[in-house]
């Protein structure tokens, strides 16, 4: 359990949802938000409920023999994936294996008392399962997100955040979702953001067993964070840039998941602007990054509207983000980027 200064508050539960709702009241509020119950009525739920071999064989009858990437850990690492002590590597390997057979190893690891950690994460469904999508549908994103699915053992996947903002489903099992909100990056003691364990990058600090003479900082972390606790046909949703660690608490669980961005599509993620301003800024004199900040400030944050003052056939990069208008811009910075 949490230690005692840890002491989550449980995120919001809504019931009944309806897609006009999320849109309107739930995701407006930018904080996670669990809809309980909300999958209840997948096929997909309905199996998981009956057996865990009845989930298995529906599952295995939507594959087309694609191969798929497991995340394979020893019993030492408690289900923690992780980085190696040093952080230049990882304490767990990959490993590609075809879905049936993967699912057959998890299943022999149910009986061992202390089995490897085991997962199949974020594999794409449309690509590995084809049709699954079709029979468990979700009507509070586009029909053309892909969903993806998350299987395995009981396994921990350390504090990190997601660029889009995310619906997690579970299946099959129970999980467990420890939340931050994206402010307290600041205490979160993250580790190396282009060297990661599966993509994104991970807070160092374990909420259970928080080391505060490693990590002081993370003490002001402790009061902010939340707790959703899931069971099958239940889902969260997590606004993107919210810390959350997943437990997954069974020994056989499934989650299916959606990724999805707002705003005008191929304008890139703002985590590449990020890395830029780690090459062009993060550098500079403190003064003069404190003179851009207050330009990033007023073009990228401010409220009002930094080309008000102009028409709109005047403002250029600074008009209304269309898909020519990402076109122009993405062009204008790899003709910058070519003359560095």
């Amino acid at each position: 359990m949490y230690p005692p200064a840890l002491n989550p508050t449980p995120v919001t539960e809504w019931q009944n949802v309806t897609p006009a709702q999320f849109l309107a009241e739930i995701a407006p509020r930018f904080e996670p938000a669990i809809l309980r119950g909300y999958a209840k009525h997948w096929p997909a739920v309905t199996y998981a409920l009956k057996s865990q071999q009845a989930l298995r064989e529906y599952l295995v009858g939507f594959s087309r023999g694609e191969p798929i990437e497991l995340f394979l850990g020893a019993p030492e690492i408690g289900g923690r994936f992780s980085y190696d002590e040093h952080l230049q590597g990882f304490n767990f390997v990959r490993r590609k294996d075809h879905f049936e057979t993967a699912l057959q190893r998890l299943q022999r690891m149910e009986d061992d008392a202390n089995p490897p950690a085991f997962y199949i994460g974020a594999t794409a469904i449309p690509h590995t399962l084809p049709g699954l999508e079709r029979d468990n549908t979700m009507n509070l994103v586009d029909e053309r997100v892909p969903p993806n699915i998350w299987i395995g053992n009981r396994t921990t996947i350390p504090t990190h955040y997601d660029v889009s903002d995310n619906l997690a489903c579970v299946v099959a099992g129970r999980r467990r979702f420890t939340l931050f909100p994206p402010e307290q990056v600041r205490n979160l003691y993250v580790g190396p953001i282009d060297f990661t364990p599966a993509g994104q990058p991970i807070s160092l600090v374990d909420p259970y067993q928080p080391d505060l003479e490693r990590f002081p900082k993370f003490a002001e972390a402790m009061p902010t964070a939340r707790v959703a606790e899931l069971e099958p046909g239940d889902v969260l949703y997590i606004p993107s840039l919210w810390w959350h660690q997943v437990e997954s608490l069974a020994r056989f669980n499934v989650l299916i998941n959606y990724w999805w961005e707002t705003g005008v599509p191929n304008t890139g993620s703002p985590f590449e602007a990020l890395v830029h301003g780690l090459l062009t800024v993060r550098q500079l004199p403190l003064a003069k990054r404190r003179a851009w900040q207050t330009f990033f400030d007023y073009y990228l944050f401010s409220e009002t509207n930094p080309a008000e003052h102009l028409s709109p056939e005047q403002r250029r990069a600074l008009g209304e983000m269309t898909p020519e208008l990402a076109d122009y811009l993405k062009g204008f910075l790899r003709n910058a980027l070519d003359r560095r």
